[in-house]
């Protein structure tokens, strides 16, 4: 009888661990990784000193992939907190210069007009405020957003303020009454009251001194109540 010589046990077993580690790749944090990284910091920012670790989240996203469109999304936002508006809005432009990645799951184009809507009119850019705001508007309603209405995916979790289409209709009245576009400030004002209410009597005479006060009224009141929404 040839008798078979047997392995032993511990030899065995670090061949097997040998083997194992053999086919381990080593893994690097992808553009995507680091800015998914990013909007955790961001949503649960309590402070300014977070959405600076958001935004360098971010920077290194886009350092990774300068193409990377939720990227610029992120350092938008995360300067907008910061109230760095310049960079908010060279960043929010930056990011629709480029395409979606294929494996984002929200609407960045959404979320980059809203930015600039929020931003310039933060900057006093009304014109350019209205422009964007009225970009996603019509975009929204081409692709189905008057029955789904537009929700900013990443809210913050420590904030009461929820920022929704509400939040840009309202700041859009604000830049239509600050460039004397009375009416098309009233009809912002009055979609909100109607999405809140069922249904408005608002309707104040703007050529009206009085009725120009009512608006801008209704306009300072509706921004204070959706920041506590």
């Amino acid at each position: 009888m040839i008798r078979m010589k047997k392995t032993p046990i511990i030899v065995l077993a670090l061949g097997i661990v040998l083997s194992i580690n053999s086919c381990r790749k080593h893994y690097e944090a992808t553009e995507q990784d680091m800015a998914d990284y990013g909007w955790l910091l961001f949503e649960k920012a309590v402070g300014n000193s977070d959405y600076t670790d958001s935004k360098e989240w971010f920077l290194k996203s886009v350092n990774e992939d300068t193409t990377y469109m939720d990227g610029y999304n992120g350092l938008g936002w995360s300067f907008g907190k910061l109230t760095d508006i310049d960079s908010s809005i060279y960043f929010f432009e930056t990011g629709l210069r480029f395409s979606p990645s294929i494996y984002d799951t929200t609407n960045i184009r959404f979320e980059l007009l809203a930015g600039l809507c929020f931003a310039n009119n933060a900057e006093g850019l009304y014109v350019a405020a209205i422009a964007w705001g009225d970009s996603l508007i019509e975009d929204g309603l081409s692709s189905g957003l008057a029955t789904n209405k537009w929700v900013f995916t990443h809210n913050n979790l420590n904030s009461k303020n929820k920022i929704n289409h509400l939040d840009l209709r309202v700041t859009m009245a604000a830049s239509n009454f600050a460039v004397g576009e009375f009416s098309k400030s009233v009809n912002h004002i009055q979609s909100i009251l109607t999405e809140l209410s069922g249904s408005t009597t608002f309707n104040p005479d703007v050529n009206l001194v009085s009725g120009r006060a009512e608006l801008a009224v209704w306009i300072d009141s509706l921004s204070t109540i959706l920041s506590n929404q």
